[in-house]
């Protein structure tokens, strides 16, 4: 039996009614509420309008006091079949949404009169700042543990919660914004800290406005890019062990108090277990992976290396007339040299593209292209690329050996890379960039070599690997985003359409606004996709977030002109960052569960757990340790989201898409239909007109 906890504690509601005291005139020392939170007897006194103000218990001269119950009050009724159910009594106690309001200010004043660092809009959730105990090697920042509170209501129990997460390790530059801005734009300071309250740049206290050397920015990638500092390697230890014993040790020592639980009464039990009912658990085969034959009989493995290793490719490239070309600075010939080895297996620690992928490894004399100028090299590369003479039955492939780390603080470097990918899509070829000083610096740079070649042969519209799926008669839809901060605009990457076996067909690129384009994309998609499987049952769309009806209407109405009445099926798939509810395997020594399993939490919302620990004794400890992702799940015949069967088939489509990654031989725990829009939607900003040329429109170029 599985023994998983949230990390949720439930508490009660310490008074059966409150008091509380509004008033119409806005000051930024209350808390602003819509008008439809408020008590009818708010507008009775005040009249309409959008906004009203509350002082909550705090007794003001002026201000109109409500007392109501903090539960409602319910009443049997009959609906229209003559079945009787409970209603709730409008009016009868505060709303959710003020209670909520109410009991985060109450934190907050709690942690904020101990002198402790607390993010200052108590509006919503609310974070608390500790020094941290870990130590900064650099001397350059103050490190904080920060952790956070928030209050709902019966999502995963029938009481009030409190959701505790910890939020990471941010820094804050030991040296002043009078110092940083000598180097940095005011543009690039975000959060601050001043006399240890935390506070937005542009809406500093008018003390801190007037004493810059003791305004301290917190970290961001701004600040960082304006210092050209380097880009730290992500940390892939346990993030499941340092977040439990972040919210155990918080909540022993801040919260499972009486002075705490005066004004939030916390049962004693302490985090509450996942009930059993909750678990659910995807096909025992969901991570079976097609590869190629083996004695005339399709081979599968749940590793993607091991698999490759063991039986190569599912398939291969539609050409064998391929050609592969250098492109690299003189300064990086050796780096060169060395990637070409790799590739005809001459070098150590891999046999070569032919071996692993099967794909015939061939460069052609004096046509790769060497570049001279380092400082600014785009006007010469754009020459030798335009000036070259592509033949057209072949099937050329670039290998760019980079001399600039794509994390290189200097964005006009960054753009070559981009520019360099459109205009070679433009010749209609693919790209593989490989960064020059890793080659060299990394005497265990082999270990690369398995991601770049399967790269290379999902470019070459080869297939590394296959879902181990019957075809339904269904389409797939992905839908996913980036908003690229050079920007300052949300792309959207979109109609990447897939059949349930992992077949890719074609996407498009739009800016967020575009939702009437980006309905006419998929409709083309299902129009194509009917043309050739007139009883397609369902259209299931995987989105980055939750679809609203402007987003869904217009596509329902493209449905409507095609004549299909199917059922579309909205997936919402949302990364859980750290402020989001979690669960932990109390049974396994590193806390995270076995994937593929996933929790019910509640509204047809889900916790998927996405990773490579298939058992106890089955996990390499290197795959890393992701957070579930989030699913939600809406269809437009409403009856059907609440069949059993229909949403496991959903959630494991999502489990099983997420091993149709080819930038890599270890698995993701986001699904390619999100994950691959999302990085041509981070491309696209950098290229012409964003647009994708042609060619770049059916294949993965982009990995």
């Amino acid at each position: 039996m599985a023994n998983l906890c949230f990390n949720i504690l439930t508490f009660d509601h310490p008074k059966e009614e409150l008091r509380l005291y509004f008033t119409d005139k806005e000051d930024i020392n209350l808390t602003r509420m819509y008008h439809t939170l408020v008590p009818d007897e708010v507008i009775q006194e005040f009249g309409q309008q959008e906004h009203y103000y509350t002082s909550f218990e705090e007794e003001k001269e002026g201000f109109f006091p409500v007392t109501k119950s903090v539960n409602p009050t319910y009443e049997k009724k009959l609906d229209k079949y003559g079945e009787e159910y409970s209603a709730k009594v409008h009016n009868t106690s505060f709303s959710i949404s003020i209670l909520k309001r109410y009991y985060n200010a109450k934190i907050h004043k709690y942690f904020t009169d101990k002198g402790l660092m607390v993010k200052p809009n108590f509006i919503h959730d609310t974070e608390v700042w500790l020094p941290s105990k870990k130590y900064d090697s650099s001397g350059k920042y103050n490190l904080y543990d920060r952790y956070c509170l928030r209050v709902q209501f019966k999502t995963v129990s029938k009481k009030l919660e409190l959701l505790v997460t910890f939020e990471g390790v941010p820094k804050i530059y030991k040296e002043s914004v009078e110092v940083l801005q000598e180097f940095v734009s005011p543009t690039a300071f975000n959060w601050v800290m001043f006399e240890n309250e935390l506070h937005k740049f542009e809406d500093l206290p008018s003390a801190g406005k007037r004493a810059y050397d003791k305004v301290f920015p917190i970290w961001n990638f701004d600040i960082r890019d304006g210092l050209g500092e380097a880009t730290e390697a992500p940390d892939k230890s346990n993030k499941y062990i340092k977040f439990k014993n972040g919210i155990d040790f918080f909540y022993k020592t801040y919260l499972n108090n009486e002075e705490f639980k005066q004004l939030i009464p916390l049962n004693s039990n302490g985090f509450i277990p996942v009930e059993e009912f909750r678990i659910g658990k995807v096909k025992n085969n969901s991570n079976q992976l097609l590869f190629g034959e083996k004695d005339g009989i399709r081979q599968s493995h749940i590793v993607p290396m091991n698999g490759i290793k063991e039986f190569g490719p599912y398939d291969f490239s539609d050409t064998t007339k391929i050609h592969f070309f250098f492109i690299y600075h003189k300064d990086d010939v050796q780096a060169t040299k060395k990637i070409d080895s790799y590739f005809r297996g001459t070098e150590r620690g891999f046999g070569g593209l032919s071996k692993f992928i099967h794909t015939p490894y061939y460069t052609e004399k004096g046509f790769s292209i060497c570049f001279e100028d380092l400082d600014n090299p785009w006007p010469e590369i754009y020459t030798k690329i335009t000036d070259k003479y592509f033949e057209p039955d072949v099937q050329y492939i670039a290998i760019y050996i980079s001399p600039f780390s794509k994390n290189s603080p200097d964005k006009s470097r960054r753009k070559i890379y981009y520019r360099l990918k459109e205009l070679l899509l433009k010749k209609r070829i693919s790209s593989q960039v490989i960064d020059a000083e890793k080659v060299l610096a990394n005497d265990k740079y082999f270990y690369s070599l398995p991601n770049i070649a399967i790269a290379i042969l999902a470019k070459l519209k080869g297939t590394p690997w296959r879902l181990d799926n019957t075809i339904k008669k269904e389409l797939i839809v992905g839908v996913g985003a980036f908003k690229n901060p050079d920007f300052d605009i949300k792309y959207i990457g979109s109609a990447f359409s897939f059949s349930n076996n992992g077949k890719f067909n074609r996407f498009e690129c739009f800016q967020q606004n575009q939702t009437r384009e980006l309905a006419g994309s998929i409709i083309r998609a299902v129009k194509e996709y009917a043309n050739h499987n007139p009883d397609i049952k369902r259209l299931v769309i995987h989105f980055y977030k939750t679809m609203g009806q402007e987003e869904l209407q217009p596509i329902e109405d493209g449905l409507k002109k095609l004549g299909l009445s199917i059922p579309v099926f909205i997936v919402s798939i949302n990364k859980t960052e750290s402020s989001d509810i979690v669960a932990f395997d109390l049974n396994w020594k590193d806390l995270m569960p076995i994937s593929g399993s996933y929790i019910n939490i509640g509204r047809h919302k889900f916790l998927l757990f996405n990773n490579t620990r298939y058992s106890n004794n089955n996990f390499n400890f290197s795959d890393g340790y992701p957070f579930p992702i989030k699913l939600k799940i809406y269809c437009t015949q409403a009856g059907l989201v609440n069949d059993t069967k229909t949403v496991k088939e959903l959630i494991d489509q999502v489990y099983q898409f997420s091993r149709m990654y080819w930038k890599s031989v270890r698995q993701q725990n986001l699904p390619v239909t999100i994950k691959y829009p999302e990085m041509v939607a981070e491309m696209i900003p950098h290229f012409e007109g964003n647009e994708i040329p042609e060619f770049g429109k059916d294949n993965l170029w982009f990995l």
